[in-house]
């Protein structure tokens, strides 16, 4: 992985970070070129919230409310309370959070392949079984949708993958 990370011209199709922000890179994003003046920016960026910051579920919850769709062809999305939004640190702690809620003995998964190895391990860890979507060369590297229904089963219950890297992926 240290090989590959940051090499340029290398696509890392299995990347779950975005890159890190500070503060001002921040402020620059907001609409509202005021909205975190009030942030010293000796601001200790601690461990946080366990569930998230209230002021940040707050501004999930009430972006979810706005009525804007997720995607073009997603409804309203239904009416949301901050204390029903969980935020994780990052794509790991979701991925554990979904896995160990989901899964148990006799559940199947499908899981994009190469991936991070979390995606399969811990499924198998918890007892279900999993069959590997390979990405191949020859493809270019693009998901093979016939394949995919070949591996759906009765007790498939999750397909983990990592298919949103860049734009034209979706």
């Amino acid at each position: 992985m240290d090989r590959y990370e940051t090499t340029p011209g290398i696509l890392n199709i299995a990347e779950t970070c975005a890159a890190s922000l500070s503060i001002d890179d921040l402020e620059a994003l907001c609409e509202d070129k005021n909205a975190l003046s009030p942030l010293p920016r000796s601001l200790k960026m601690t461990y946080g919230h366990i569930r998230g910051s209230p002021a940040f579920r707050e501004n999930v919850a009430a972006l979810l409310n706005s009525g804007t769709p997720l995607t073009t062809s997603s409804p309203k999305t239904p009416t949301l309370e901050a204390e029903n939004i969980l935020i994780t640190q990052g794509a790991i702690s979701a991925n554990f959070l979904l896995f160990y809620t989901l899964l148990g003995p006799g559940d199947h998964v499908i899981c994009v392949y190469p991936t991070y190895q979390q995606l399969y391990s811990v499924p198998q860890s918890l007892g279900a079984e999993v069959s590997f979507w390979k990405l191949k060369a020859e493809d270019g590297f693009i998901p093979n949708v016939a394949e995919l229904e070949r591996l759906v089963k009765s007790n498939t219950k999750v397909t983990a993958s990592r298919l949103c890297s860049t734009p034209s992926s979706n």
